[in-house]
């Protein structure tokens, strides 16, 4: 009774009993001016979308709310709520069922318009003045304010209790010497206790903590992520144990948290009062990962572009230094390309041999500069007529290979004609009086040849018949020259008959594994196999050549199987070292006799060792013209580039010197004969001193970045093995081309991973600095050799 006579006096004083006329008016009239309040925040920020909604959800919400418009000062409309033009039109009829508010708004101090407010005019019935009675309303107010102060009182005590029942004071003590934050929360997700690991980590207290709603802390969310629901919400929505949820957290200061949160749901008989949630703060190593992830993403981009310069430079490495055209290796691997499609696709294919006729009198009369602007020449014109559909090969001197795919034998005649018509209308201004002709043959597949070599050969009969004929014709290849005039070709008396399987894809396949060990040795192999074929001109038909071609990239292939220690070794090798490196020989044989059925390719790559005189160092080799001249010619070639080539302790030889010691050493480790050959065919003009990859840029440029390539892949792959050992044949390679910076930082790489505890972050720093100095040194010959290009155009177009 005391405390209904409270409520009731209670109820008498606060003035319960007047009318609600004005209490009803004074409430719209706040509402009114709340909804201006809020709609000139949203028009300061010109946020139109966002006050249209709220204004809409403001009316749906209300039954007793018509409309709300806002407008400008200008009587401008600029946002309502659908229908409010036609409400407001009914406020000046008094009959009208409509009770309007005007609320100005000012911006800056400055009037800006009004919000206009809408609400259904008060009808009071007589339900209505029954329901306004002050002792009704006392008796409803008495009810009310008693059942609800008796429920917030009970929910207190219960509360109490039960926050008690869940973390006992023992238990608090307990959790505060965790080192991981924990928080426990009730089933309305609010904060019951949070332990001293949490309050310390965050910044905050406990008293802060305690009763807030943990999902209102400031949480941040993944950017361009979904924001998924909080993984104790989970938990305790479905009874179910969350794990290794990753949360975000912004401190105070600006700073950010980054958590590991599991969530476990509290509760028995499936009634859930809450969840038990720890934090464990995994900031430094998200950190480390996301700086990790970006270093290797710049390591991909810049792996890529090496990637993309190398195919770039692989372009310059496949041409001729002085023609632009095709050399002989990058000639033969795509025209075995071009013979495999034109066999599964039975298409035809066709070969030119091209000859410039009399050019040793060129050469002789004008001298070698203008002999090397004829083969320009002709190397130009060739190109501007083939180069788009075919290929375009310097095949050796002055003599040049096309090959026409999709052509038919008539075509390929009819096109070689119009090629040696071409070239008797170049003129050169500086030589008025030289005149150039040219010999050509033509053959195709519908002649059975047996492979691209074969396929040349018959082009090559055709050619010497032509220059048999008077040159400065075009012959076309028939079947009765294969027992007539392929007799009388130069250097086909001691042709061997039948098939020579010497796929050249497979040769490229094994220079490559070969450079993959030794950049050096694999360009030495190269050059060898040039001075080869300038010097078996004349000795050896074209299947020779092309097998003693193959025997010169090989001849050091079973160095593949030699330690790097020795391989890669910079300075002298002591005898030990010699003796295990003279076993390459011995692998090399191997690797080629199970590779390729050519007995003449296997006996060039045993014998080229051997002494002409007897005296070797393997007495079981044959001696004098039991050779094969083959390899009689390999030897010398194979001297000649060692000694005109630097190395790290010595520098190479003059080309004269070099002749000079073959000579000496001719009758005992070299035939007389040949060398003398090899004199003359070289001497006139003698190979560029590339021993050193430094005289070679582009070529060094492309190993190199080939080798980068596969550090980054071993970095990518954290292949500590793999990258030591790359980062040191790297160093060495950069080292004997001069490119210091890029041996720098392989070394630098080199002990980053030599450590105990190998620094990723850093090591991936090291690895993006050497591959932009890698590209930068590649965009430098790249430049250059537009720069080179462009000269040439310009110097050719002022012809």
């Amino acid at each position: 009774m005391c405390v209904g006579a409270s409520l009731i006096l209670g109820g008498h004083w606060l003035g319960l009993i007047p009318d609600n006329g004005p209490i009803v008016m004074r409430a719209r009239q706040n509402l009114s001016e709340a909804i201006a309040v809020n709609s000139a925040a949203h028009v300061r920020k010109q946020q139109w979308v966002d006050l249209r909604t709220t204004l809409e959800t403001l009316v749906d919400r209300d039954d007793e709310l018509l409309s709300i418009g806002v407008r400008s000062d200008t009587g401008m409309l600029r946002v309502d709520t659908g229908h409010h033009a036609k409400v407001w039109e009914k406020v000046e009829d008094e009959n009208a069922e409509v009770e309007s508010y005007a609320v100005p708004v000012t911006l800056n101090r400055r009037p800006w318009g009004k919000v206009e407010v809408c609400f259904v005019k008060p009808n009071q019935t007589y339900l209505d003045n029954l329901m306004l009675h002050p002792l009704l309303r006392l008796v409803v107010f008495f009810a009310a304010t008693g059942m609800i102060a008796y429920t917030i009182f009970v929910a207190k005590i219960f509360r109490l209790f039960n926050k008690t029942q869940v973390v006992p004071e023992r238990v608090r003590q307990a959790l505060d010497t965790l080192a991981e934050g924990l928080l426990v929360l009730d089933e309305e997700q609010r904060i019951v206790l949070a332990n001293r690991a949490f309050a310390e980590t965050v910044g905050m207290t406990n008293e802060d903590l305690v009763n807030q709603a943990v999902a209102e802390l400031p949480w941040l969310a993944t950017e361009g992520a979904q924001q998924e629901p909080y993984p104790w919400s989970t938990a305790i929505e479905c009874s179910a144990v969350q794990t290794e949820s990753m949360l975000r957290f912004k401190l105070e200061s600006g700073n950010c948290k980054i958590f590991s949160v599991n969530a476990a749901p509290l509760g028995n008989d499936g009634v859930q009062r809450g969840a038990l949630v720890t934090f464990r703060d995994v900031t430094e190593i998200e950190e480390h990962r996301v700086e990790l992830e970006s270093m290797l993403s710049m390591l991909r981009s810049s792996r890529d572009e090496i990637e993309r310069k190398n195919a770039e430079l692989e372009v310059l490495a496949t041409q001729d230094a002085l023609t632009g055209c095709l050399n002989r290796r990058a000639f033969f691997d795509r025209f075995e390309t071009l013979w495999q499609d034109a066999h599964e696709h039975d298409r035809p294919l066709s070969c030119i041999m091209i000859d410039n006729d009399h050019f040793k009198n060129v050469n002789d009369t004008y001298g070698h500069h203008v002999g090397d602007e004829v083969l320009r020449q002709v190397a130009r014109v060739m190109r501007e007529r083939h180069h788009d559909n075919g290929l375009v090969c310097r095949y050796g001197g002055e003599e040049f290979c096309v090959v026409l795919p999709n052509i038919t034998f008539e075509q390929a005649i009819e096109e070689a004609e119009l090629t040696r018509i071409a070239i008797s209308e170049i003129t050169f201004p500086e030589q008025k009086d030289l005149l150039l002709t040219a010999s050509l043959g033509v053959s195709e597949t519908r002649f059975e040849p047996l492979d691209p070599q074969d396929m040349i050969n018959q082009a090559d009969v055709c050619l010497y018949t032509a220059k048999r004929n008077g040159r400065n014709c075009v012959v076309p290849y028939n079947t009765e020259m294969s027992s007539d005039d392929l007799a009388e070709t130069p250097g086909t008396a001691t042709r061997k008959p039948g098939r020579i399987e010497i796929p050249y894809r497979a040769v490229t396949a094994l220079v490559s594994a070969l450079s993959y060990r030794d950049a050096n040795t694999a360009e030495h192999s190269r050059r060898v196999s040039e001075l080869c074929t300038r010097a078996a001109d004349g000795l050896l038909d074209r299947k020779q050549t092309f097998i003693l071609e193959v025997a010169a990239l090989l001849h050091d292939i079973g160095k593949v199987g030699v330690p790097d220690h020795i391989l890669l070794k910079p300075g002298a090798l002591t005898d030990e070292e010699w003796e295990i490196m003279s076993r390459h020989d011995r692998i090399g044989v191997e690797i080629v006799a199970s590779a390729f059925d050519c007995p003449l390719l296997t006996e060039i790559m045993g014998c080229h060792h051997a002494f002409f005189g007897g005296k070797g160092r393997d007495v079981h080799l044959p001696s004098g013209q039991d050779i094969p001249v083959g390899a009689r010619l390999l030897t010398i070639c194979d001297s000649y580039d060692a000694m005109v080539s630097d190395r790290v302790y010595r520098k190479g030889r003059s080309h004269d010197d070099a002749i000079v010691e073959l000579r000496r050493c001719a009758g005992t480790q070299f035939d007389p004969e040949l060398v003398e050959h090899f004199a003359q065919k070289i001497t006139g003009q003698p190979l560029e001193k590339t021993a050193s990859p430094k005289n070679h840029p582009a070529q060094a440029a492309i190993q190199i970045g080939y080798q980068v390539e596969r550090l980054a892949h071993a970095v990518s792959s954290q292949d500590a093995d793999g990258m030591k050992m790359l980062a040191a044949r790297l160093g060495m390679y950069a080292r004997n081309c001069d490119i210091d910076s890029i041996a720098d930082a392989a070394e630098r790489i080199e002990q980053q991973v030599d450590t105990e505890n190998i620094q990723w972050i850093e090591l991936l720093r090291e690895t993006h600095e050497l591959m932009d100095i890698c590209r930068a040194a590649q965009s430098t010959i790249l430049r250059e050799s537009l720069a080179e290009d462009s000269i040439a155009a310009s110097e050719e177009s002022e012809r």
